[in-house]
């Protein structure tokens, strides 16, 4: 996975490395499938956009439109609200790699030597 933003990656790309993520975490594969199919279709309806264009009103738009399908009843909504768990878990993944890149960016070696100063007092030999 890259260590750079994922702003810059076009919505397809991201989702084939959060399903690559998953499947390396041991996400179950028909979870996986369900990822699959269902982000597809969110990107299939979004077009696909750059992650950095991605906004809530593609959600909020995919969501409604799913909603006002020719289905009703308690099977479709709960399609609908699968749909919404899913993209959302995903929304999520990507909000959190703005958090690896950043914390990859400024991470450096701690100085220990000021934590630890050197000692010019007896030192211990080590003992297996």
């Amino acid at each position: 996975m890259k260590l750079e933003s994922m702003k810059e990656e076009f919505l397809s790309q991201a989702r084939n490395i959060f399903l690559f993520d998953c499947q390396v975490a041991g996400l179950d594969a028909q979870l996986l499938n369900a990822y699959h199919d269902v982000l597809g279709v969110f990107i299939e309806f979004t077009g696909d956009i750059l992650v950095k264009d991605l906004t809530p009103d593609h959600v909020r738009l995919y969501i409604n439109n799913l909603s006002d399908g020719p289905n009703e009843g308690e099977e479709h909504t709960r399609v609908v609200i699968n749909h919404y768990t899913l993209i959302h878990d995903w929304i999520r993944w990507l909000y959190a790699q703005k958090f690896v890149t950043e914390r990859g960016g400024s991470a450096f070696a701690p100085q220990l030597s000021s934590l630890f100063p050197l000692r010019t007092a007896k030192v211990l030999p080590y003992c297996a």
